[in-house]
C-alpha cells in the first residue's frame, strides 16, 4: 500500500504541476500580504495582524486545497470553476482549520517550556508526555483537509475521522508527514513553487483516499480488525492507475 501511495502521489503530482504550481503560487502571495508587507513597516500592530492573517489565509488555503486537488487523487481533472467552488467550500473549514492549528502551537509553546523548566523525573516524564500528545495531534490534524473534502462531515466529525485515520495507522501517517516535509524543502530548487505546500496537501488526500479503502472494509459486515488484505483493496485503484514508469514523466503523450 505504501509503495503504491508514494507512486501515485509522485505521478498525479507531475500530471498536475502547473495546478500545484498555481496553488503555490497563490500561497506565495498570501504570504507577502500578512508577512513581508507588515514587516516593512515598524508598526508591531501591523506585525502581528499580518502574522494574524497569514495564518488564518493559508489554513483557509490549505482547505481549499484539498477539495480541490482531493479531484485530482480520485482521477478526475481541475477546472477553473472546481477552483472558485474549492474556495467557497473551504473557507470556513479553514477558518476552523487555522483556529485549531493556532490553539495547537500556542498550547505546545506553553506547555512543553514550562513542563521542562521543572526538571528532574516528573519534568522529563511531564515533557516527553506532552511532546507526543502534540505529535499524535499535528498527525491527526495534516489529515483534516483532505477527511473534510472527502466526507463534508461537520467539524467535530471530521475531527474525530481525521484521528481514526490516524490511530489506525500511525506509522503511516508519520510517513505521510515526512512526504511533506520533503515536499517543503524541496520546493526551494523551484522558487517555491513545486511541489511545495500544495504537493503536501495532495499527498494527504491521496494518503486519505486509500486510508478510507480499509475503513470501508471494517465498516463492512464481516469483517475483523487486523491486517488489510490490500493487494484486494487497491486491485481497482492499480488497474485504473495502470503501469507508469521513467517513460510516461519524458513522454506523457504515448501512454
Amino acid at each position: 500500500m505504501l509503495k503504491f501511495f508514494l507512486k501515485k502521489s509522485f505521478f498525479d503530482g507531475w500530471d498536475n504541476m502547473f495546478s500545484l504550481a498555481a496553488f503555490n503560487g497563490a500561497l506565495l502571495a498570501l504570504a507577502a500580504v500578512g508577512l513581508w508587507l507588515p514587516s516593512l513597516t515598524g508598526s508591531v500592530a501591523l506585525r502581528l495582524a499580518g502574522l494574524a492573517f497569514a495564518i488564518m489565509a493559508a489554513s483557509v488555503w490549505a482547505c481549499a486545497c484539498a477539495f480541490a486537488l482531493y479531484r485530482v487523487a480520485d482521477g478526475r481533472t481541475i477546472a477553473l470553476a472546481d477552483v472558485r467552488e474549492a474556495v467557497r467550500d473551504g473557507l470556513v473549514p479553514g477558518l476552523q482549520y487555522g483556529a485549531m492549528v493556532t490553539l495547537a502551537v500556542a498550547a505546545a509553546s506553553a506547555a512543553l517550556p514550562f513542563y521542562a523548566g521543572i526538571g528532574g523525573t516528573l519534568g522529563v516524564f511531564a515533557t516527553g508526555l506532552s511532546f507526543w500528545l502534540f505529535a499524535a495531534l499535528w498527525l491527526t490534524l495534516q489529515y483534516f483537509p483532505a477527511v473534510k473534502a472527502a466526507e463534508g462531515k461537520p467539524f467535530v466529525e471530521t475531527m474525530r475521522l481525521s484521528f481514526i485515520a490516524f490511530i489506525d495507522a500511525p506509522g503511516f501517517a508519520a510517513v505521510l508527514a515526512l512526504d511533506g516535509l520533503v515536499c517543503v524543502v524541496l520546493s526551494p530548487v523551484v522558487a517555491f513553487l513545486l511541489p511545495g505546500f500544495s504537493g503536501a496537501v495532495l499527498a494527504a488526500c491521496e494518503a486519505y483516499r486509500l486510508r478510507r479503502l480499509k475503513l470501508r472494509w471494517l465498516s463492512e459486515a464481516g469483517a475483523e480488525p487486523g491486517r488489510a488484505p490490500w493487494a484486494e483493496l487497491l486491485a481497482d485503484e492499480v488497474e485504473a492507475f495502470g503501469r507508469r514508469g521513467l517513460k510516461d514523466l519524458l513522454f506523457p503523450w504515448k501512454r
